[in-house]
């Protein structure tokens, strides 16, 4: 835990220690050096810059920072977008808003780029689809999440997916004078940020962070009237895994002429089924399809029985940044086999519950499976998901410590993995007495433990679990 909080103050010794992170936290060795490459090739060494894979993201960039922030072409449609480096509120900017939009270039295309320009030798080898990934990629996922090959679109990553989704809605809505968002539950840190920071004059956002609730929700629906754009939500949501009543929810916000946003990254298009009660679905792939957890990819879906189907189709496609093919071809291999890998997840995931559950140094448990209402959302009877959250009694660190185990902040890959959520996630609130106070009002304890289930032997995994609730 000391080295958590040591990364979060971006403490030199820890920072300094890590060749590679979380893509959209941390820049890759391989984009480092081609950033680097480029600020020499142009005459701009010691300037702050990002790499953008596509025009429209890049001008996105440009018109929201302004323009002591400048994009220029420097290979076909790649933009090198940069300012002044001692401009450090500027640069700090620049990295987030690649980060909150997921925009950002890929390793595997920085790789593929410094090859051609005699910096690296050689291609990293993998096993990819040998074959057209894109239609592949687009038919699996039009087999899980229930629309059509036209409906769906696959992004850069999970974040790229939520803000084009944010944008069709918000372009949509804004120009129908519908301007109020409402947020159910928990988001994940950047598509809440997405909410924050991109809302044009005039809009705003509220949160009900109690998702059962129910009368409270319907209730603030209904008070928005003729001015609600959009409910947006995780389901489950991160990290409680709580589901919502959606279809009651839904048809409250199809009354109001709203847009149902639903984000099922949590469970997984493989284990739940919440497209019939969206307008549009947004997930990230990155989990649970990429189950080697070494691909940043993700996907969006219209619903075509929307009222609004047409402009958010329309829309979504503007916005939207395609994957990378060599991003698309790894992918759509570990997607082949995805639904066995999380079968076995979902069934380790049950156990481990069970076991927890009757832990005595276990105070609290989170799950899907334990979730009120998943019943409407499940596609089937097997257990829901790979993702637990649990709060145990004594302390975090004691227990973070000793527990051998990988840990990462991601979820959904093939290999079990462990992190302290909210200091990952929220360290200024964890951090601070009015931000815990906080967050223990919304139902989510500072020290919760996140953990992805893998598909490692059970008896391995309750072992491990078993030893460190001992100490």
């Amino acid at each position: 835990m000391a080295d958590v909080c040591a990364y979060e103050e971006h403490d030199p010794r820890v920072v300094e220690a890590m060749a590679s992170g979380y893509p959209r936290f941390v820049v890759h060795l391989y984009i480092r050096q081609l950033i680097d490459y480029y600020l020499e090739r142009e005459a701009l060494a010691g300037r702050e810059a990002v790499l953008i894979p596509g025009r429209r993201a890049a001008n996105d960039l440009v018109s929201c920072l302004g323009v002591e922030v400048i994009a220029q072409e420097v290979a076909d449609a790649l933009y090198l977008v940069h300012c002044d480096p001692n401009d450090q509120a500027l640069a700090y900017k620049l990295r987030k808003f690649v980060q909150h939009t997921g925009c950002g270039i890929s390793s595997r295309q920085a790789e593929d780029l410094l090859i051609g320009y005699g910096q690296h030798e050689s291609r990293f080898v993998e096993d990819v689809y040998d074959g057209a990934a894109l239609p592949e990629a687009e038919r699996l996922l039009v087999e899980e999440i229930g629309c059509r090959t036209q409906d769906v679109l696959v992004c850069a990553s999970g974040m790229n997916a939520f803000y084009a989704g944010f944008r069709a809605v918000q372009e949509f809505q804004f120009n129908r004078g519908r301007r109020r968002w409402l947020q159910l539950g928990w988001l994940y840190l950047d598509s809440g940020c997405v909410l924050k920071e991109f809302l044009r004059d005039g809009e705003t956002l509220e949160c009900c962070y109690d998702v059962f609730d129910l009368d409270y929700v319907l209730d603030k629906i209904r008070s928005y009237g003729d001015e609600l754009s959009a409910v947006v939500v995780e389901c489950p949501t991160n990290p409680l895994i709580q589901v919502c009543e959606l279809k009651k929810v839904a048809e409250v916000v199809r009354e109001q002429g709203g847009i149902m946003v639903i984000d099922p990254t949590i469970g997984s298009i493989y284990n739940v089924d919440v497209l019939p009660y969206a307008d549009l679905l947004v997930t990230s792939l990155t989990k649970y399809a990429a189950t080697e957890g070494d691909v940043m990819i993700g996907a969006l879906a219209v619903n075509q029985d929307s009222p609004y189907y047409g402009d958010l189709v329309l829309r979504t496609s503007a916005f939207h940044q395609p994957p990378y093919a060599r991003d698309l071809a790894r992918l759509v291999f570990e997607m082949q086999s995805a639904p066995h890998l999380v079968a076995q997840m979902n069934a380790n995931a049950a156990r481990l519950c069970q076991f927890l559950r009757a832990h005595p140094k276990v105070e609290r448990i989170y799950c899907a499976g334990c979730s009120d209402h998943i019943d409407e959302v499940s596609r089937g009877d097997a257990p829901v998901g790979a993702v637990i959250s649990i709060r145990i009694k004594g302390k975090l660190e004691s227990f973070y410590d000793s527990i051998e185990l990988m840990k990462g902040p991601s979820f959904g890959a093939r290999f079990t993995l462990l992190c302290p959520f909210v200091y990952l996630a929220h360290y200024d609130l964890v951090t601070d007495v009015a931000g815990r106070d906080f967050l223990e009002s919304v139902g989510i304890s500072p020290e919760l433990i996140r953990i992805s289930v893998g598909t490692e032997p059970y008896e391995e995994i309750e072992a491990v679990f078993a030893s460190a609730l001992s100490s």
